[in-house]
């Protein structure tokens, strides 16, 4: 009984196997399929994506949100929270990539600092003010380099 039972075993093993290799699909070849793809025209607007746990307002080129954030663990520059308008460089959803922007924007001597929001996304900051005008201000003068950088507002 045994033997029979491993042998029907083996005969239905090797069935699966013969027939999971074999593919039912005939191979079609189409004259002119290997034209070679272009890729897409981009351009050079930016992308505002909504959130629905924070406000965004857009203005031409200017874009603001309103969040809650707190500093991220091993931030010590507690003062720049006292301010209301801060200048956004980098918005990251792991954090190890926002620390190295951080890292760098120290390196060149720049007062950057981590936050994070109610959601989850590590924000950079470079600059904070108690005004609006300021913080465009200084969006004006990084554009160059920051192109998408926009205002936080905290709530």
């Amino acid at each position: 009984m045994t033997k029979t039972l491993k042998i029907l075993l083996a005969i239905a093993v090797v069935g699966t196997s013969f027939t999971a290799c074999k593919t039912k699909q005939k191979v079609t070849k189409i004259p002119g399929a290997t034209v070679e793809a272009v890729a897409p025209a981009t351009t050079t607007t930016p992308a505002v994506v909504e959130q629905t746990a924070t406000a965004a307002t857009t203005s031409g080129d200017e874009v603001t949100r309103n969040e809650k954030f707190s500093l991220a663990d091993g931030e010590t520059n507690a003062d720049a929270l006292k301010y209301k308008y801060h200048v956004v460089v980098g918005s990251f959803g792991v954090k190890d990539n926002a620390r190295a922007l951080v890292s760098k924007l120290k390196g060149e001597g720049n007062k950057a600092l981590m936050v994070v929001n109610e959601q989850g996304m590590f924000r950079v900051l470079i600059a904070s003010f108690d005004q609006y005008t300021q913080a465009r201000a200084r969006i004006n003068q990084i554009t160059d380099r920051f192109a998408d950088a926009w205002v936080l507002v905290q709530k």
